[in-house]
């Protein structure tokens, strides 16, 4: 499978997920047990919902690794870099449901938009939970689930499209009062990113060079201490260790898009230590560059 014939060359998919123009769509997908690729490494502006109907499945979310069984589910908060694979040899059978979440800015004002959706938007990794049968809550979201899947293929979208915003909001309803309150963020997501726009985008234009604290909160015209505790507040994580995800997600485009050298794609991302970069790669990506180009590359 040829990832470039589905993806940008940022991993961000060149799929469009929609149904009529409508902001969802709906898949199911029937692998054999020789497919080791389940899903290939992507990420999208949508929220993914993977329901996976028979086989067993691992899941890689970043850094993140889950096994997925039969019956379970996982939700996948978008801008994240994800994929799937058929480890243990079976077949597979899965159901996704990806929807923009411009869906809840119909039924509720940007308040309450904000409350219910917006948080995944800058940190979406504590946002991430699998589905297995463990309560009575996830048994529920699941139920709803398998009821949103069944208008798969279904012509006439009319006539089941209201049903089927029903469903999702009840199904938000148990994810949100259950999980996603607890999660401790700062609430002011928007305030925060306004802040902190100008510091974003230039670590994402400069990555490859070298940056200091000072340098990046001047971006954002504040001191230093106030800098860390806003980017912390909104990424989840300090300034230095965005950098140097986002560098070894940039690696990975240039891995699997080049035959450039080892050193040299080290070099290129920002990294001016070969042996810190083979560190850094194997603490994201659980695996050595060479591993990784020579299992993932076409």
């Amino acid at each position: 499978m040829n990832i470039k014939t589905f993806t940008y060359t940022d991993f961000k998919e060149n799929i469009i997920h929609t149904i009529d123009n409508r902001p969802y769509s709906l898949h199911l997908i029937v692998l054999p047990e020789d497919v080791e690729l389940v899903l290939y490494q992507h990420w999208h502006d949508e929220i993914e919902i993977f329901y996976l109907e028979k086989g067993e499945v691992d899941f890689i979310i970043e850094e993140k690794h889950i096994h997925i069984k039969e019956g379970e589910a996982i939700l996948i908060p978008p801008n994240l870099l994800h994929m799937a694979l058929n480890t243990y040899k079976k077949k597979i059978i899965f159901h996704a449901f990806l929807f923009s979440p411009v869906l809840f800015t119909e039924a509720y004002s940007n308040s309450y938009y904000n409350r219910f959706v917006q948080p995944m938007k800058h940190n979406g990794r504590p946002y991430i939970y699998h589905f297995t049968h463990k309560s009575k809550w996830h048994n529920n979201f699941i139920i709803l689930l398998k009821q949103i899947f069944k208008y798969y293929n279904q012509a006439n979208i009319d006539l089941w499209e209201l049903e089927l915003h029903g469903l999702l909001y009840q199904l938000w309803n148990l994810y949100y009062t259950n999980y996603m309150i607890t999660v401790d963020l700062s609430s002011s997501y928007h305030i925060l990113y306004n802040k902190l726009k100008n510091s974003i985008e230039y670590i994402h234009e400069h990555y490859n060079s070298d940056m200091t604290l000072e340098e990046l909160a001047k971006q954002s015209g504040l001191c230093k201490g106030t800098f860390c505790r806003y980017f912390k507040n909104l990424n989840g994580e300090t300034p230095f260790t965005y950098i140097v995800r986002y560098r070894i997600r940039k690696s990975c485009e240039v891995l699997l898009n080049t035959d450039m050298k080892i050193t040299d794609v080290a070099s290129q991302c920002g990294f001016s230590n070969i042996s810190y970069y083979n560190r850094a790669f194997l603490k994201y990506m659980k695996c050595r560059p060479s591993v990784y180009r020579k299992r993932y590359q076409g």
